[in-house]
């Protein structure tokens, strides 16, 4: 810190014109860096998206700075590296161009974006913020600083050092039959199939795998079909749609539910519902199971 003061004084003399009225310039104290300070409130996992649905990694970290200086100066840029449970994911540099008065402070948010593919130690640590495992990190750092008349460039050290917690829960998945896609057919002769076209909204910020366990189909309220759907993934923030396919077994149905496959096939339109166990599943996190699960109607009719 002394070099940074006697290199910021012999700059400043300098500086002065060669018959400045100025017989000699003195700091009045020594030149000190802005001081990072993490806001907890405030510095959070925005978002994640497993393996399958996006591997990727949103977050915030805020941070007041403050200048302990007895003269203003401005914020210039930052330059930084930020590690997340020992693995470095990103560098960057902000340049917020930020004026802050003596002894005063000002508000600075890190928002990093990380690729997450293929990094399976450190998929499993942001995991574990989601069942309350915070999450630490390091960001290490320069600055670069300036008063009315001088700049100043720091070494790299340690700016902040703290933990992250996920800011949501997983969200439940808005789910509506797509009637006008959704249809009855034949495969091949005495091969009947019923497929469902399903869009499902993620309005949450975790992304996960949607699946579904014991499901029934009926139509006009006979059971035709029972078994399970595949996980289809769903990134955070995104809509996509579903496509489920069940195999009647014609043999095994009874006379109710035979005339409401025939029916359909035949190209009557025929009302058709779906029941069963909704579960989402969150790449090393856990598996949810939704109260209420599937639980949709519409109507459908053949080719």
């Amino acid at each position: 810190m002394r070099r940074l003061w006697v290199l910021s004084l012999i700059l400043l003399v300098a500086c002065l014109p060669a018959r400045s009225p100025i017989r000699r310039a003195e700091p009045t104290g020594e030149v000190q860096p802005p001081v990072f300070e993490l806001v907890p409130g405030q510095t959070f996992i925005e978002r994640f998206d497993p393996p399958g649905a996006g591997s990727s990694l949103s977050l915030v970290i805020s941070a007041q700075v403050s200048n302990p200086n007895s003269f203003g100066v401005t914020l210039e840029s930052v330059e930084y590296s930020l590690r997340l449970a020992g693995n470095r994911i990103v560098q960057g540099e902000l340049e917020p161009q930020t004026f802050i008065g003596a002894g005063r402070s000002s508000p600075l948010s890190f928002r990093v974006n990380a690729d997450l593919e293929g990094r399976a130690p450190l998929i499993k640590a942001v995991a574990g913020a989601y069942t309350d495992t915070p999450l630490v990190f390091e960001l290490r750092g320069s600055t670069r600083f300036a008063s009315l008349s001088t700049a100043f460039e720091t070494r790299r050290d340690v700016l902040l050092v703290g933990a992250l917690s996920a800011r949501d829960t997983v969200t439940p998945p808005d789910l509506q039959l797509i009637e006008l896609e959704s249809q009855v057919f034949e495969l091949r002769a005495g091969v009947p199939v019923v497929q469902l076209k399903i869009r499902a909204e993620n309005r949450g910020e975790v992304g996960y795998f949607v699946y579904g366990r014991d499901l029934e189909v009926l139509l006009n309220g006979a059971l035709i079909a029972l078994q399970d759907a595949l996980p289809t993934p769903l990134p955070a923030g995104q809509m996509g749609e579903l496509e489920l396919l069940f195999y009647p077994n014609s043999e095994r149905l009874n006379d109710e539910g035979r005339t409401a496959l025939s029916a359909a096939l035949a190209g009557v339109t025929t009302g058709v519902e779906l029941r069963g166990d909704l579960l989402l599943d969150v790449l090393g996190v856990d598996t949810f199971e939704v109260g209420g699960g599937w639980n949709l109607a519409g109507f459908v009719s053949g080719e």
